[in-house]
């Protein structure tokens, strides 16, 4: 019950501390919803939660394009602060996200 009320208050101060005077999204914006995200799919802790925030940010903040090193390198930093079975969740997701952007670029392409 703890870890449940410790997660919804960090949820809290991130919507809280994170307002956009503009459309345009922040990194630290799409480090939290990125973060808030996956916390829904594999189920992280506390410590986790906090840890992968700071990946997304950092990598949010240095990496203004898209940049399939850097992509996956935050993705094998966040895969590292993984349990084994919160990692196999993960990589399902990445494979599903990953044949949808291959969709969505076949549709462009024709």
């Amino acid at each position: 019950m703890k870890k449940h009320i410790t997660l919804f208050t960090f949820v809290c101060v991130l919507f809280l501390g994170i307002q956009t005077a503009t459309a345009q999204e922040t990194p630290e914006l799409k480090a939290k919803n990125k973060t808030l995200e996956l916390a829904k799919a594999v189920e992280l802790s506390d410590v986790q939660v906090k840890q992968i925030y700071a990946v997304y940010l950092a990598y949010e903040k240095n990496n203004r394009v898209e940049n399939a090193a850097a992509l996956d390198k935050a993705r094998q930093e966040i895969s590292n602060l993984l349990h084994p079975e919160q990692q196999r969740k993960f990589k399902a997701r990445f494979v599903k996200d990953k044949e949808r952007k291959q969709k969505l670029e076949k549709g462009r392409a024709q």
